[in-house]
């Protein structure tokens, strides 16, 4: 089903991927509608407590929804203990769904992670590959797409699940490893690394993140799964190295106790995006730093 106008609700619109994704809706025509607990600031938004009922009246009119809201995990959770996430990312998915439902919403887009494999899924991920989630944000994440299989199949809902990378740009903070390259180069400190420089990590650029959300409207797709990734498993040393070149920091750099071996690597197939949302990344992890630095100079 293509949605190719009209008004698109956004949960956690005010959060890193959400500002950026109100911006291109506007551009591409859409008319973004913002949903949070806070009070609604202005027009396009509109406050919710996240209940079934509430979510059925913020809906009124709404063609479209991008779930992204969410419970992230933080360093003083236990990684094994789903509890905190059950409400936030499994019980709020199901009152979305039944909402949407009732509103007559058309379309859903839920926010997934990579998170839901791991090396135990076999490289790459691909979407048929078995779900090992790395922890217990990754499986209440998994349990999402299945809420949001389970409610569009019982009520003839068009929804599609897009697993994101680890996402960067201007304003996200939960990715400490380049997130923290790209402060220490701004301040023309030395970046030290440790450990195995091999390790590899797959990263997505924002806009292409954004990019493959309009795709997911427009696509006239109504259900599955879809990695969505930066298409390579980018080594620490040279996202390190990258980050320094392109923030005017280069060669401050050191490595210090050096573990050669084999090391983790995360990437996911990208194939289905390809083939079935006509979206893939344009981004390099260069062209995406760049783009990172203009955004926030214009922002400073």
């Amino acid at each position: 089903m293509k949605i190719e106008t009209g008004a698109i609700a956004i949960t956690g619109g005010s959060g890193f991927i959400g500002r950026y994704l109100v911006d291109d809706l506007k551009a591409a025509g859409y008319a973004p509608v913002v949903l949070g607990r806070a009070p609604a600031p202005d027009a396009r938004a509109r406050q919710t407590d996240y209940s079934r009922e509430s979510l059925k009246s913020v809906l009124e009119g709404v063609d479209a929804v991008v779930h992204l809201a969410g419970r992230r995990m933080t360093r003083e959770d236990n990684q094994d203990d789903v509890s905190p996430f059950l409400h936030p990312n499994v019980e709020v998915v199901g009152n979305l769904m039944a909402a949407c439902a009732s509103a007559g919403v058309r379309k859903v887009i839920y926010a997934s992670t990579i998170a839901v494999y791991s090396p135990a899924s076999g490289l790459p991920y691909k979407e048929t590959s078995p779900p090992r989630p790395i922890n217990a944000y990754a499986l209440s994440k998994l349990m999402g797409e299945s809420c949001v299989e389970m409610h569009a199949r019982l009520h003839g809902l068009a929804a599609l699940s897009l697993r994101f990378a680890a996402v960067y740009g201007h304003g996200e903070k939960g990715t400490p490893a380049l997130m923290k390259f790209i402060d220490q180069a701004g301040k023309r400190e030395k970046l030290v690394l440790k450990g195995n420089m091999d390790y590899r990590i797959d990263q997505i650029y924002i806009r292409d993140a954004t990019a493959a959300i309009l795709s997911s409207l427009r696509t006239p797709c109504s259900a599955g799964v879809f990695n969505i990734g930066g298409g390579r498993a980018l080594p620490v040393l040279e996202i390190a190295e990258t980050v320094n070149d392109v923030f005017d920091n280069t060669g401050n750099l050191s490595v210090e106790d050096e573990v050669k071996k084999e090391a983790p690597r995360t990437v996911m197939d990208l194939e289905a995006a390809r083939a079935t949302l006509g979206w893939e990344p344009r981004f390099s992890l260069r062209s995406g730093l760049e783009d990172f630095r203009s955004t926030r100079d214009l922002a400073a």
